[in-house]
């Protein structure tokens, strides 16, 4: 799964310009080789109110998965970082830090002054790291791993090993008009307030992402000679796994990156329907469900989607 990220550099110096930031740069580089979407950087002054507005701009706005911040954490009067960063946590994850620390006790002594805190806010983990761009980088690589395995713990609402409520992405479509078969396609963005940009049921409504069983395909194949291909029954998403017309509208579903709501079960097939003039027959209107998306994410067939 491709996680969401974003790096905050807080520096008076780099906010006016007076030094270049390498250690958001060198951050934002370690995230990317790891397979993160990098989806904001910026940097600001210490100052409490900057530190938080950026803090909750990620998390509240962009919802990235992991925050980072490298600067601030130290003993000078303006390290106020921590303390921003408390502000708007909702629940503390100290062996975060803890660990940093340790490893970076193995180099030096002074690594126990670090304040550094992390925790979680929504669905976003927070971590702080030191200003130093080597510094920031050691932190980074001693904790990445334990990161990822808390990103999936918080995407799988507390669970990351529960296989039962999760399906696998086969395959993930678009057309260009309403009532055809959708075409496979290596990609999709999934954009709140619009669906998939270039698909014919893209707008600002609660159909904006079709979603049908590979199971309900499967057993259809057995029934017809045509060959039923991903996309035929212009599904946006075809996956394997977990029965979605047996969710209640409402539930929320992480699809790759992005959280959708379930909002519609099955749906009228018309007569002049393309599609079943095709086939001979549908799935869609029994087991097909629609979502609208809540939050930004890329999905590509591999990908999960677990019920959150």
């Amino acid at each position: 799964m491709e996680y969401t990220a974003a790096v905050i550099t807080v520096s008076d110096k780099g906010a006016r310009g007076e030094r270049t930031d390498t250690s958001g740069p060198a951050l934002a580089a370690l995230l990317q080789q790891d397979g993160f979407q990098l989806v904001y950087t910026a940097i600001t002054a210490d100052e409490r109110t900057g530190i938080v507005r950026e803090l909750l701009h990620a998390a509240d706005v962009l919802h990235a998965g992991l925050i980072l911040t490298t600067g601030g954490t130290g003993f000078s009067p303006r390290d106020i970082t921590p303390e921003a960063t408390l502000s708007v946590l909702e629940r503390e994850t100290r062996g975060i830090p803890e660990l940093m620390r340790a490893e970076s006790m193995k180099l030096t002594p002074r690594a126990c002054l670090s304040r550094a805190v992390a925790g979680i806010r929504g669905r976003s983990l927070i971590v702080n790291l030191p200003g130093s761009e080597k510094a920031a980088r050691e932190n980074l690589l001693a904790v990445l791993p334990s990161l990822r395995h808390g990103m999936e713990m918080l995407l799988s609402a507390g669970s990351a090993d529960c296989a039962a409520q999760e399906a696998t992405i086969r395959a993930v479509c678009i057309s260009e008009r309403k009532g055809t078969v959708k075409k496979p396609v290596e990609e999709i963005q999934l954009v709140p307030e619009l669906g998939i940009p270039g698909d014919a049921h893209a707008g600002n409504w609660h159909r904006q992402v079709s979603i049908l069983n590979a199971e309900s395909v499967a057993a259809m194949q057995e029934r017809v000679k045509i060959q039923l291909t991903p996309g035929i029954f212009a599904e946006n998403i075809l996956a394997e796994g977990l029965r979605f017309n047996q969710l209640p509208v409402g539930s929320r579903l992480m699809i790759g990156t992005a959280l959708c709501e379930l909002t519609q079960i099955g749906k009228e097939c018309h007569s002049d329907c393309a599609i079943r003039a095709q086939t001979g027959d549908c799935v869609m209107p029994q087991e097909g469900v629609f979502v609208k998306v809540l939050r930004y994410g890329k999905v590509r067939a591999g990908d999960k989607i677990r019920l959150v």
